[in-house]
């Protein structure tokens, strides 16, 4: 992990720090690769190998940002107004070879953004700001238009959102993608898709049921840091900082629970001593709450007690 990341997240809660990890984990090819697999067309016949090659490892970027100014005019700084819109703070973004469209001659690049989104529920849809990364991602390949302008070079956009929590039963476990399609209106063309479908937008809801499905399998087992699931799709044996990633996420996962049971026990001895319960009765109390035995409440008591009361 690069300085500027870890000094971005020694600021942060715990939980921050957490979600960091997870989305700095997505930086590996070998990470996103199983995903890619999954939603991007393009790579709907290649392995997770195959997929890893495409991938311009260069090119991945974390907090990466996207500007329609080509770079000669970044360049110049404050002697040029900058004609952009608002600056974007993508999570990763990279580019990988079109697997469909290159050959031996023409490299055809895809240009691909990948979002962790906590919560679901925000005031905008998370389709609308999908879509606006995507046509931002296809007006910076181009900078300022001039009467020179080469179309030709556009490149397909993608932008694919993992989305974790506060989603509606009804949408959970579900993955829906979001593209131009051709409709003729009076007669038939032929006009070849990659022509016109430049932008799509993939969204991927993780539910809280068990899933048959491999995405969500995966994803599953990257959020909760389990190694073992983790492996069924990604030898981490041949990149060991995959492993050390994952060991780093599960620490502080592990970190996060503990805090939160504490706090949790915290509450039910203090909500005790305020009904003037007896030991033995907020004993009770952490057994039903927490599931937990009679001497791991002793425990708990013993411990936040005398603190707590």
């Amino acid at each position: 992990m690069n300085e500027e990341i870890i000094q971005l997240i020694d600021t942060m809660d715990g939980r921050q720090k957490y979600d960091a990890m997870c989305k700095a984990f997505f930086r590996y090819r070998e990470a996103i690769a199983p995903i890619l697999k999954e939603v991007v067309a393009e790579f709907k016949d290649c392995t997770n190998d195959e997929i890893i090659a495409l991938i311009d490892a260069d090119s991945i970027s974390l907090s990466d940002t996207v500007s329609d100014l080509p770079p000669r005019i970044k360049d110049a700084g404050t002697e040029m107004t900058s004609p952009t819109d608002k600056t974007i703070y993508y999570d990763c973004r990279f580019k990988a070879k079109n697997p469909k469209l290159s050959n031996e001659m023409i490299c055809i690049m895809l240009h691909i953004n990948f979002e962790v989104h906590n919560d679901y529920n925000v005031r905008y849809p998370i389709t609308k700001r999908g879509t606006y990364y995507v046509a931002r991602e296809i007006s910076s390949q181009l900078g300022i238009l001039t009467e020179t302008t080469d179309y030709n070079r556009l490149e397909k956009a993608y932008s694919i959102w993992v989305c974790n929590e506060n989603i509606p039963e009804k949408l959970q476990n579900t993955v829906t993608r979001y593209h131009f399609v051709k409709e003729d209106m009076i007669g038939h063309t032929d006009e070849p898709a990659e022509n016109y479908d430049l932008m799509e937008v993939v969204i991927i809801r993780r539910g809280n049921k068990t899933t048959d499905c491999d995405i969500f399998k995966y994803l599953n087992a990257v959020f909760a840091s389990d190694k073992e699931n983790i492996q069924k799709y990604i030898d981490m044996d041949r990149n060991p900082q995959i492993r050390e990633e994952v060991d780093k996420m599960s620490g502080m996962g592990q970190t996060i629970y503990e805090r939160g049971l504490e706090k949790g026990i915290e509450g039910i001895i203090k909500m005790g001593y305020d009904l003037n319960l007896s030991d033995s009765e907020i004993i009770k109390q952490l057994q039903t709450q927490l599931g937990t035995s009679f001497q791991k409440a002793q425990e708990y008591l013993d411990k936040f007690g005398r603190q707590t009361g």
